[in-house]
């Protein structure tokens, strides 16, 4: 049997609305991401297991893991042998660390090598991306990208290969903070405004280019003061219950950037030591948290999506 981990990760960067994602490690060692077990059998078979299994559909039709293996007999290997394909659900739905694009890139990933196909990296983002879509109602690759290949990851259709990594600081400390309960994703983008005037549409291009610039500068202090959201953000954030103490208290705490990740209602707190990290972690806990709750103190996972032995 075969096993292929694909990590969480922070859809928009805060700065990157749609383009810009990270993957993420929890520095303790921990896999926060979906597990997808694959090997040979008779016929095709499904089972979904793990922590957040009983959040999805019963019917294995119902699964996006699933439906990306009929897909992929369908369209891309109708001569695969029959599989044995198990998901293991360790991130919760509607968390905003990319759950479903873990389910379906872990699948995808699995599918590829099982099969021998080698398809190419654009091919492997479009396959997942027509998934992703399936839940978020529009191709959106910033979780797509970087749970695939690692890193933080400059993402779109009209990128190269759909990808174009970026460096980051080593120094990096970030706090991801789910509070114990989902935020639908459609209900999440159905507050976000239907427009942006032109002075706001510059605005944010400027902030996200140069962001990307000084990052390619090893500027990293002068990138991160630009970490503000003024697309999503004000709209999101009356939906977390909590985001706006949260937003207050953990600068005073010493945190570089506290923003939304993805659509929330994690949150995430990018800091500059480990020492401010645990600070923001501790009052994360106390004050964000109920009991469904969790957090992690993490690193830009470099690797992405692989194969575990």
């Amino acid at each position: 049997m075969r096993k292929f981990y694909a990590p969480a990760s922070i859809g928009n960067f805060c700065v990157g609305f749609d383009s810009l994602g990270a993957s993420l490690a929890p520095i303790d060692g921990q896999l926060l991401g979906d597990v997808v077990y694959i090997e040979q059998a008779n016929d095709d078979r499904f089972e979904c297991i793990g922590e957040y299994a009983h959040k999805l559909p019963t019917d294995p039709k119902e699964n996006l893991a699933f439906q990306c293996l009929t897909h992929f007999r369908a369209q891309v290997k109708s001569d695969m042998p029959s599989v044995s394909l198990t998901l293991e659900k360790k991130l919760p739905v509607g968390s905003g660390l990319g759950s479903s694009a873990c389910s379906v890139v872990a699948t995808f990933a699995a599918l590829n090598a099982f099969a021998g196909t080698e398809l190419s990296q654009s091919q492997m983002i479009e396959l997942m991306a027509d998934f992703e879509a399936k839940v978020s109602g529009a191709r959106h690759y910033d979780n797509i990208t970087p749970c695939y290949l690692g890193g933080l990851q400059l993402t779109a259709e009209l990128v190269p290969d759909r990808a174009l990594a970026l460096p980051v600081d080593p120094n990096w400390y970030i706090v991801v903070a789910y509070p114990g309960f989902a935020l639908n994703t459609s209900k999440a983008r159905s507050v976000l405004p239907a427009t942006l005037t032109l002075s706001e549409s510059v605005e944010f291009a400027q902030r996200m280019s140069s962001f990307c610039t000084l990052l390619q500068l090893n500027r990293f202090d002068e990138a991160v003061v630009l970490m503000q959201d003024n697309v999503a953000e004000p709209s999101r954030s009356p939906l977390i219950e909590g985001f706006k103490e949260a937003k207050l208290s953990l600068p005073e705490l010493g945190a570089s950037v506290v923003s939304i990740s993805g659509a929330g209602p994690t949150l995430f707190a990018l800091c500059d030591s480990l020492e401010i990290a645990q600070k923001c972690q501790n009052w994360l806990k106390s004050n964000y948290l109920n009991e469904q709750g969790f957090s992690h103190i993490c690193k830009i996972d470099s690797m992405g999506t692989r194969e575990l032995v």
